[in-house]
């Protein structure tokens, strides 16, 4: 068993943290721009929805584009913690003097970004076992996934869509849940986070199978002191299933509100009357075999042709589905190499196991969700678990100069798609 880390002092924490801020705003800052970030009602559903609530509503005026509609009523289907973020951030922004409706961009920085910013340093520091090796790899998760062009767009033309919101909120709440199962294992901030995640990104709520495992198993992950210092894996275990039945409840409780059953999640709604490829396929099918090859082929094979633009070599994603995540994010790879050693882990097994539903799901989805992209942003629902599971490992002096090597490749890759 690999000998537990000491905690880092304060003054040491403090600084890395501020050279990984500053690391990041250097690098990717000119790209996410957080002081123009912005979100509007009319073209965020999930905005919309949270000041209908506080009108004592369910339905939707403003928005028309991928809403269900009952009759003469529309509802929002997506972003059930934006909803949420976003009654607490127009109240607040009510109360310092802005108009009714708006979610001022300061707190909705403040809800959205620094939550991941803080929880990609603090969680991967705990998965490293090295503050500073943490902050590498999170410095990776944000400069050199598919993170980085979904921040870009949380700011957007027209306001953040709640789509790519949904994403970053989706990571954050990743981190938070593998964090705690790989370190004390409370149980309930994995709660937390697979309700930030599940009410963001559907597909996320599958974290709950390897939850509910380890809190049967009771016991702290490996990488902290004192092993058999968490709750008894009984009282752990009821924890665990009152929480998730919880996360359940309440978007059942809303898809009841809204469509008449509790199992009726509308999505399938909002294709209807659609013309488009992606509309005729939601029509035809949300899940399906038929879509395995091309949803297999975005998620590993696609690279997208590179020319030289303005005297730059550039990739050139026009005319492309997706991108594959072994090329464009190879630290990746280290799944394979580092098997042995986080097989033998039981919390690194089951969270990797963990994420085998979440791809399969992927793969039979009707939608990449990549055209024209030059990467497979739908990959973002299980990189960051991958990445807290390699982690000692990348970060491992064997390890280093790839996991090095490997940043130095996606960031220029990254930072060069339009």
């Amino acid at each position: 068993m690999p000998t537990p880390p000491t905690a880092p002092s304060r003054l040491r924490l403090c600084g890395v943290f501020i050279l990984f801020v500053t690391s990041l705003y250097l690098a990717i800052g000119h790209r996410v721009r957080l002081s123009e970030w912005n979100v509007q009602s009319r073209t965020n559903a999930a905005l919309e929805e949270a000041v209908a609530w506080k009108a004592g509503r369910l339905d939707l005026t403003e928005n028309t584009y991928e809403v269900a509609r009952v009759g003469e009523k529309r509802y929002n289907v997506v972003g059930l913690a934006f909803v949420l973020l976003s009654v607490v951030g127009t109240t607040l922004t009510e109360l310092g003097g802005g108009s009714a409706g708006t979610f001022h961009s300061p707190f909705y920085v403040l809800f959205v970004a620094v939550p991941l910013f803080v929880g990609a340093f603090m969680a991967l520091g705990m998965a490293a076992r090295s503050i500073t090796w943490g902050a590498v790899l999170a410095g990776y998760l944000l400069a050199g996934t598919s993170l980085l062009p979904v921040l870009e767009q949380c700011r957007g033309t027209h306001g953040g869509s709640v789509y790519f919101i949904n994403h970053v909120l989706a990571v954050t709440g990743l981190l938070i849940l593998c964090g705690d199962l790989l370190g004390r294992r409370r149980i309930w901030p994995a709660l937390i986070g697979l309700a930030l995640a599940a009410w963001s990104r559907q597909m996320t709520a599958l974290y709950a199978l390897p939850l509910i495992w380890l809190a049967w198993r009771g016991g702290a992950g490996s990488g902290v002191s004192g092993a058999g210092s968490a709750a008894p894996g009984r009282r752990s275990l009821r924890i665990a299933l009152i929480g998730v039945a919880l996360v359940a409840a309440v978007p059942m409780t809303l898809n009841y509100l809204k469509f008449g059953s509790p199992f009726d999640t509308g999505y399938s709604r909002i294709y209807e009357g659609r013309s488009d490829a992606i509309g005729r396929r939601g029509q035809a099918e949300l899940f399906g075999l038929r879509y395995l090859e091309r949803n297999a082929w975005a998620m590993n094979v696609e690279v997208p042709p590179w020319d030289v633009r303005r005297g730059v070599l550039q990739p050139v994603p026009a005319g492309t589905d997706g991108g594959s995540i072994w090329f464009t994010t190879p630290i990746l790879l280290g799944v394979f190499v580092t098997a042995r050693q986080w097989w033998r882990d039981a919390a690194r097994r089951a969270l990797m196991l963990g994420t085998l539903p979440v791809i399969a799901g992927l793969l039979l989805y009707h939608t990449t969700g990549a055209n024209d992209a030059g990467h497979y942003r739908y990959a973002l629902d299980f990189i960051p678990v991958w990445l807290m599971v390699i982690a000692p490992y990348a970060t491992s002096p064997r390890g280093r100069p790839w996991t090095l090597g490997c940043l130095a490749f996606s960031a220029v890759y990254f930072s060069l798609l339009p």
